[in-house]
């Protein structure tokens, strides 16, 4: 019995960025899906309707310095994803892939941080988002820091 042949158009160019197990998504993976999404949010969509989605309606709702905030985000995030996609995709050696997981992880605890101790979060994020997103990334975290200690 032979196993089916994978065409060469479905196998990863490069070894070095699957992961180790194939149900597993490699840290930047999971970094640009918890990232992208938000980001373009912020940047694409009125502030209101993303807020009231997001926030508990106790924040201050005509703030322009908070609006600009949030643009910025948006874009910095989108910068940021570009950035790790092309890190991830083009890392050939080991030193510089440890160098990018570590930045994953680091950024990923400082998120989860945020989301457990910072006084905004706490009074005008919705509890289920705040949560939501604080799973999120300790999960990123989580894979980053698995892929900083496992044995490659």
């Amino acid at each position: 019995r032979h196993l089916p042949r994978i065409p060469p158009c479905a196998q990863p160019q490069n070894q070095r960025n699957t992961p180790a197990s194939s149900n597993m998504i490699t840290p930047a993976q999971a970094f640009l899906l918890s990232t992208a999404g938000n980001s373009a949010m912020c940047v694409s969509l009125p502030r209101k309707q993303v807020t009231d989605i997001y926030l508990n309606g106790s924040q201050i709702q005509d703030n322009s310095e908070a609006d600009a905030g949030w643009r910025f985000f948006g874009l910095a995030g989108g910068a940021a994803c570009a950035a790790v996609y092309l890190a991830d995709k083009n890392i050939n050696n080991a030193d510089d892939r440890k160098i990018l997981n570590g930045a994953i992880a680091a950024n990923a605890i400082g998120n989860a941080a945020l989301f457990v101790q910072h006084k905004f979060m706490e009074d005008h994020v919705k509890p289920e988002l705040r949560w939501l997103n604080l799973g999120m990334q300790a999960g990123v975290a989580g894979l980053a820091v698995k892929a900083l200690l496992d044995k490659k």
